[in-house]
């Protein structure tokens, strides 16, 4: 029977899983509360075994831990790659090919995609991605919707190929390390997740196109609709005394409204209402049509008097254009309303169009400025395309504009070598990868492909804190017992079973902690588990361990499973159920390729 230890223990890693399936708490606060709940168990009741102890100390550890420095590393040799342009040949290869012939194109950006993830994390590799498919669906006319899940799903698969792919692949090997397991090179799983990469890779080519909508996005914007605001005051004193049905009228069609604010209270909208001074028309329209609007009615979408230092001059610039911005998964800006944020005098944009694209468009009667921000949050903006350039280098921003070119350095060349020395050191074992990739970020440094005062908009203190938080609680599971405990339970259940079965049963239970909880979640609990029951059928380790490593990157099934997944929604204007459509198969495809292949690779 498990000790108090342990039963807490599972008390406070239940209760975990369950917050970080909400949406009201971030991840990052559900992990400062995890590692709370662990070093006020561990202080007040410090575990003292035959052979080990562990307390509140022991959890504080996890912050130095190997894998939380090659994970730290990696995000900053990334950001090199991405701020000098070092894959911007390739982005522009591809366009090319795209030209020339479109299933070719599309076969060749699945596997680049898949590769480059491989060794740089899967954000970044997204975020070239996601511009140059939306450009490619523009001049081409093929449904960007079409192809930027396939893409996604081969970045998210592409990080399996090798150690260094994702966080996830070096804190499940750091948590066997520590627990036992031999180290595992860079390469050591390569052509098991390859030969399961090609398999993917036949389905996301030719099958997944046709399972997933076109929602007419290329152009920008196009079938996305955007909340807007026209305010009645002395810029558009014309609107004064005007009837609804008058300005349906000058439209010649419907007028795009669903809401009318007068003194902060929502008026039904009939026809014969009047406007007046101090009224707000709540406008629903695409991109395309709120400009309809604005040039007919000769109205703002914005408020001229709460610009800020946003000059008058650069509003009416001729030269003035239509973006679309995503709130990234890691913004600071979560949680902050446009106002607070200072949004449009930081940046120097004017935010004319809201659509939030994971909940619908909502249905108050707030200004723009008043929401408060989430990740995936799409914000139509209006700027000069000087500013819109620099809008782009802007942190956990995404512009979904393919009009500006991609950034180029000559420092490019030598992030490059940078990272290839990192794989290289790594892969040979001439250094650990933390060493090897802590060295490259001092390079890049040295360099000056990444500056100093950079470093932190690399670093997500979600990732820091998943890792770290994650770590202590495998640690614990096992020092405590809990996780022998459990071993016992499963072993019971898949001792009778084929050992392809065995480790299909792991994987799918990492599988399902990875699309609704996290995957970090899925390589703290699953890891230790799967450690002690591969102990206790006698069997090697690493089969199992591996089979945790692979389901917690299967982060195909919904969009909250993975921060790209949320990305492209926002982009292509997805639904939950399309992502149940062509990622569950996806899920079920993998999870039998990888039991076969790990079973008879590991003689089992």
């Amino acid at each position: 029977m498990p000790g108090v230890h342990a039963i807490l223990l599972i008390l406070v890693t239940l209760a975990a899983f369950y917050l970080y399936t909400r949406s009201w708490i971030q991840i990052e606060m559900v992990s400062l509360l995890l590692l709370l709940a662990l070093v006020v168990l561990f202080y007040l009741l410090p575990y003292r075994g035959e052979d080990q102890r562990f307390s509140d100390v022991e959890i504080f550890e996890s912050f130095g831990h190997p894998a939380l420095v090659a994970i730290c590393s990696l995000m900053i040799l990334g950001r090199g790659l991405t701020l000098t342009g070092a894959m911007e040949p390739a982005v522009r290869v591809l366009g090319r090919v795209w030209n020339l012939n479109r299933w070719l194109g599309m076969l060749l950006t699945l596997v680049v995609a898949g590769a480059t993830s491989a060794f740089i994390n899967d954000t970044p590799v997204l975020v070239l991605m996601l511009p140059l498919l939306i450009g490619l669906s523009r001049r081409t006319g093929y449904p960007a919707s079409k192809s930027l899940m396939p893409v996604n799903f081969a970045v998210l698969a592409g990080g399996m190929l090798t150690s260094i792919g994702t966080s996830t692949n070096l804190l499940v090997l750091n948590i066997a390390e520590d627990l036992g397991m031999p180290r595992m090179g860079l390469f050591d799983f390569t052509m098991i997740a390859l030969t399961a990469f090609g398999v993917a890779l036949i389905y996301l080519w030719l099958i997944a196109p046709h399972l997933l909508p076109d929602t007419g996005v290329g152009k920008l914007g196009a079938g996305r609709q955007y909340e807007a605001r026209i305010t009645v005051n002395e810029d558009n004193a014309r609107l004064v005394g005007r009837k609804l049905a008058d300005l349906s009228r000058a439209l010649g069609r419907p007028l795009p409204a669903f809401a009318l604010v007068r003194n902060d209270k929502e008026q039904p909208l009939r026809d014969d209402i009047e406007l007046d001074v101090g009224d707000a028309l709540l406008l629903r329209d695409t991109p395309q049509g709120l400009g309809e609007v604005s040039s007919t009615l000769h109205a703002d979408l914005y408020d001229r008097q709460g610009l800020g230092q946003f000059a008058e001059s650069d509003v009416t610039r001729v030269d003035t254009h239509l973006a679309e911005v995503v709130i990234g998964h890691e913004s600071p800006l979560i949680g902050l309303t446009l106002k607070e944020a200072r949004f449009a005098e930081q940046h120097q944009v004017i935010v004319v169009g809201f659509n939030r694209s994971t909940s619908g468009l909502l249905h108050d009667v707030r200004n723009i400025a008043e929401r408060a921000l989430s990740a995936g949050d799409v914000l139509l903006v209006q700027a000069p395309a000087d500013q819109l350039e620099a809008l782009r280098s802007a942190p956990h921003l995404l512009l979904l504009d393919m009009a500006l070119t991609l950034p180029r350095s000559p420092l490019a060349p030598i992030a490059l070598g940078i990272m290839g020395a990192v794989v290289l050191m790594a892969a040979t074992g001439l250094l650990p990868i933390h060493v090897a990739a802590f060295t490259g970020v001092i390079a890049m440094l040295l360099t000056g492909c990444v500056r100093l005062e950079g470093v932190g908009h690399a670093l997500s203190l979600e990732v820091v804190l998943l890792v770290a938080s994650s770590l202590a609680l495998g640690q614990a599971l096992v020092a405590t017992g809990a996780a022998g405990w459990i071993a016992q339970g499963v072993v019971a259940l898949v001792q009778h079973v084929e050992p392809a079965v065995q480790l299909a049963v792991f994987m799918a239970f990492a599988a399902i902690l990875t699309n609704f909880v996290s995957n970090a979640a899925a390589a703290a609990v699953g890891t230790p588990i799967a450690v002690a029951t591969a102990a206790q059928l006698g069997v090697p380790v690493e089969p199992f361990v591996l089979a945790i490593l692979f389901g917690a990157n299967l982060s195909y099934a919904t969009p909250m499973a993975y921060q790209t997944n949320l990305l492209v929604m926002s982009a292509a204007g997805y639904r939950f159920v399309d992502f149940v459509r062509v990622g569950l198969p996806l899920v079920l495809l993998m999870l039998v390729t990888l039991s076969i292949l790990l079973a008879r690779h590991y003689g089992l």
